[in-house]
């Protein structure tokens, strides 16, 4: 028998040979345990990994996911490539035939271990409107993954929110399946790009109503082929996922994890998937502890692996698919079935270059990671995402010559606040946190330094008397949210409090990032802006917040949103104009949550849209962001026809008519006068965010492909059909600003 490093080179050594021709060779030469070892996983934590590991499965959580949580701090992404190299390293050796384990981990806004860099989170970066700088950001944060020898990450989420109570709502792109897909795209072709696996979540629904996590799904197939499935099916098509990872809850009584219709019929049947899919953590073993689908574990294994899931994801010594083995030599699961799994996660591998170069350079990942081009891209992001929701009599933005002293109040104003999958920064205080992150307090300092005095306020009491003594008050506000965090009221919460786990038997990976509250924060909003001084609130929170008892009260309103570790630099140059916000809502604010779920593209109601007590409308709609210039569109250009499997283009002048430099988000939004079935009131169809100069205009053109006008018949298939579109465009989904017709032949 050959020995490894024998085997390595012989494996190297065949890469001038066809890829399908590798693949078939070395499964020519596998076991049946080699092969199941390759549709295996594992995860286990720092305190685990020696008694554990088994380290002839064919993937792994690596390591140094776990690394930034150590008692001396965050490791060096040094220290990280070193771990994961040696883990490698003793992979291959116990894998006769030198098989290097695909590493695996999580890149939701940046790479999670050590100190990679943090970006905006995902509904920051759907608030920017710009895919292209979100595909920029995908890119440099594949480099860093790559860095440690990481080559398969568990992003994007693409589950389409559209119910705010939902924790992980702060990880998703927002209500919209258009812009789901666009940005969804954006991150998974950055990463495929750049030599790291995307693998799109959680496929397909990932929550219940009331914004229960994981809970089953009662959405219609028709509300799944027009929201949920459209943002996978760009990432497939569009961004070339190689992976995608499957949701924990049920669809239609039937448990995604052993769903033949979402996995076979529509990801490979329709889509053309080649690549392989992945459980959650424990969503195998889930259809038998939770759903009870299946009677034993096996039978749960069974069910999975015969719907087409190829890999399942498990924790500790047990990995995943532990009975695979067994079901095959009793005969329960066919060896090709086995043997066309193994396939895909080969060529996968092959793909990478595992075989030639298994281990990264620890010197070049300490250059690469949080190095200054990355650190400037994560401060550009965060300029982008900065949202501007009120600004009563022009109360923004400050000036430095008019202010004198500042006083900053609120739970969120020391801390950098980054959301959940952020690695080690996240819950951070300013005195703590690692390298190039920025707190609000601390980027406020340093733009006011030597100009404005920087007044923190800490602690629940005395706030009015501090706030009397300044010119102007800021308060950074935060909510409690994430995985395993739904929240049953919208409001600023005032303590902290114990998030019920969803599900008996779900496992939750604690993120890090936990925020920790001891004031009761609308009170003492209200107490400060009742001193009489402008009071200015920002935001930084993934979904949206109740605020009625307080927004009346305060002069401007400030969405940060989760910006990044540099999102403290930026907004200190918001606040004080040298940044102009031009973010815009990825979601539709509703006024409490009583109004939920609410979003803009409803389709049209028998009667009406209001409640006995309540118009309906939302506070802001979908789309909606200020600025501190103006802008005016006209010349609307429609052509009167759109032929056949041809792109039409829409174009617009807009001008920026105010005195400041700013960005504008032109929206274009496509209504189907009338259809064989019920079509939404409006759909968004195409957007593009534009930087103009005072006085300038320019003609925005605006794509429409032809699958822009189609929709899913009586029989869920997917045609477009003759007929009349109305064309609007708009400042966000209620502001529509000029309207076309074109004809659809």
């Amino acid at each position: 028998m050959p020995d490894t490093v024998t085997q390595t080179n012989a494996n190297a050594e065949s890469s001038k040979l066809p890829l399908e021709e590798r693949v078939e060779r070395l499964l020519g030469q596998m076991t049946l345990e080699e092969k199941v070892n390759q549709l295996q996983s594992q995860l286990t934590f720092l305190h685990e990994y020696k008694e554990q590991r088994k380290w002839e499965v064919g993937h792994f959580r690596n390591i140094a996911h776990f690394m930034h949580n150590t008692p001396d701090g965050p490791a060096s992404a040094a220290k990280c490539a070193e771990a994961v190299n040696e883990d490698t390293k003793k992979s291959i050796a116990a894998n006769r035939l030198g098989i290097p384990v695909l590493q695996n981990g999580e890149a939701l806004h940046g790479a999670q271990w050590g100190i990679a860099t943090s970006f905006p989170q995902s509904i920051s970066m759907a608030a920017s409107f710009a895919p292209d700088l979100y595909y920029t950001l995908g890119a440099a944060a594949a480099k860093e993954v790559r860095a440690v020898g990481v080559r398969q990450v568990f992003a994007p989420v693409v589950n389409v929110c559209r119910d705010p109570r939902w924790g992980r709502a702060e990880e998703s792109y927002g209500e919209d399946p258009f812009l789901n897909a666009r940005m969804g795209a954006a991150w998974t072709k950055a990463l495929e790009d750049n030599g790291v696996v995307a693998s799109p979540k959680h496929y397909v629904d990932n929550y219940g109503e009331g914004g229960h996590d994981s809970f089953a799904s009662f959405n219609s197939w028709r509300v799944l082929r027009e929201l949920f499935l459209e943002p996978f099916r760009a990432c497939v098509e569009e961004g070339g996922a190689r992976s995608i990872m499957v949701a924990y809850n049920s669809l239609d009584g039937v448990p995604c994890t052993s769903n033949k219709v979402l996995l076979t019929d529509i990801l490979r049947g329709e889509w053309g998937f080649k690549g392989f899919t992945v459980s959650d953590y424990g969503g195998v073993p889930g259809l038998y502890e939770a759903h009870k689908t299946a009677e034993s574990q096996a039978e749960a294994q069974t069910q999975a692996f015969e719907a087409g899931l190829d890999v399942g994801l498990g924790f500790g010594v047990r990995a995943s698919y532990y009975l695979l083995l067994d079901l095959v030599k009793q005969g329960r699961i066919p060896e090709e079935a086995v043997n066309a799994s193994v396939r895909r996660v080969l060529k996968v591998k092959f793909e990478l270059g595992l075989f030639e170069n298994p281990y990264v350079d620890p010197q070049e990942a300490d250059a690469i990671v949080n190095c200054k081009e990355h650190n400037d891209l994560a401060l550009e992001a965060a300029r982008k995402v900065m949202t501007l929701l009120k600004n009563e009599d022009h109360a923004l933005p400050l000036s430095d010559k008019t202010v004198k002293r500042i006083g900053v109040f609120g739970p969120a104003a020391n801390t950098v606040s980054l959301g959940g999958y952020a690695g080690p920064f996240g819950g951070l205080k300013g005195e703590l946190f690692s390298r190039n992150s920025v707190t609000p307090y601390e980027g406020l300092r340093k733009r006011l330094e030597g100009k404005v005095e920087v007044i923190l306020h800490e602690g629940d009491t005395g706030a009015a008397a501090r706030a009397e003594t300044c010119d102007a008050v800021i308060f950074f506000a935060a909510i409690q949210e994430g995985e395993g965090q739904d929240r049953s009221h919208l409001t600023l919460p005032k303590r902290t409090v114990q998030a019920a786990k969803s599900l008996e038997h779900a496992a939750i990976v604690d993120t890090g990032g936990g925020q920790q509250f001891e004031i009761d924060q609308e009170k003492m909003i209200g107490e400060i802006s009742g001193t009489g001084v402008k009071t200015i609130v920002v935001l930084q929170n993934g979904s949206i917040i109740d605020v009625r008892n307080w927004i009346d009260k305060v002069d401007a309103v400030l969405e940060a949103w989760y910006p990044g570790q540099r999102g403290g630099t930026a907004i200190a140059e918001t606040l004080f104009g040298d940044n102009n916000p031009g973010g815009r809502l990825p979601v539709t604010w509703a006024r409490h949550a009583g109004q939920l779920p609410l979003c803009y593209s409803i389709k049209p109601s028998g009667r009406g849209y209001n409640y006995l007590d309540d118009d309906g409308k939302p506070l802001f709609p979908f789309g909606y962001g200020l600025s501190y210039t103006s802008f005016e569109y006209s010349n609307l250009i429609v052509p009167p026809e759109a032929s056949k499997n041809q792109d039409v283009t829409v174009a617009v002048t807009v001008k920026n008519s105010g005195g400041r430099r700013g960005d504008e988000v032109v929206q274009l939004y496509l209504r189907d006068e009338y259809a064989s079935v019920a079509r939404p009131n409006k759909e968004l169809k195409a957007f593009k965010r534009v930087t103009l100069d005072p006085g300038e205009s320019r003609q925005v053109e605006l794509t429409l492909p032809w699958r822009s006008f189609g929709l899913w018949d009586k029989d869920l298939r997917f045609i477009v059909e003759p007929g009349n579109f109305s064309v609007m465009i708009g400042r966000d989904a209620e502001n529509i600003l000029l309207e076309g017709a074109i004809t659809v032949r």
